[in-house]
């Protein structure tokens, strides 16, 4: 009867351990089939259904430069520095490149005289919503291109009593490091994601 029971216990054990090995075997297998390393682990991936939401920087880039050219050097000229006392400068602005969302939200929702500092310097200016004028691809490339192309060096420090020739604060910048231009390419899907809250805020309409 002993002999009886003590097969038993080691049948049940034997197949307790191939009912774990299969399971590794399996998790194993999964592993080899799912994401490497090289791939993107996130699983609500935005552009998993729409491939616009994530277009290369390359291409937001070039739209950028058409889309300034064509829309926004009138105020803030061909070389993204603005006019000393009335439009802040794109171009090494700490403004512009500080605050990601913030621009984006600029450009969707507009600006009207809101007292803002930028380089050192105060502006009270205005500039209209571009929302129903720009695509959200046109947005993220002419944002895109003015961090990548016009945004070279980062602002460290601005002095606002000591002016350069043109009438703009004088400011110390040094080489930015890759880990800030890693973050220059601003999205399709985070433009769309900040027009998204602000028609839900009612700020501007879809």
């Amino acid at each position: 009867m002993g002999h009886v029971t003590n097969f038993s216990f080691l049948k049940s054990k034997r197949n307790k351990l191939l009912v774990l090995a299969s399971a590794l075997v399996l998790s194993f297998a999964f592993v080899a089939c799912g994401p490497t390393g090289d791939e993107d682990p996130v699983v609500d991936n935005p552009c998993k259904d729409d491939a616009t939401l994530c277009t290369p920087r390359a291409t937001l880039v070039d739209t950028g430069e058409i889309i300034f050219q064509g829309n926004c050097t009138g105020c803030h000229g061909s070389d993204a520095h603005g006019y000393a006392g009335s439009t802040p400068p794109l171009a090494n602005s700490d403004f512009f490149i500080n605050n990601r969302h913030r621009t984006i939200r600029i450009v969707l929702g507009g600006y009207d005289a809101v007292p803002i500092t930028v380089n050192g310097l105060n502006y009270e200016g205005s500039m209209p919503s571009w929302s129903t004028s720009l695509t959200n691809v046109e947005i993220a490339g002419v944002l895109t291109y003015l961090r990548t192309v016009k945004n070279d060096s980062t602002i460290v420090s601005c002095n606002a009593l000591v002016l350069d020739d043109n009438g703009f604060a004088a400011c110390t910048k040094v080489a930015r490091s890759p880990a800030a231009m890693a973050l220059d390419t601003v999205a399709v899907w985070e433009v769309k994601a900040v027009r998204d809250s602000l028609i839900a805020a009612h700020v501007i309409t879809d």
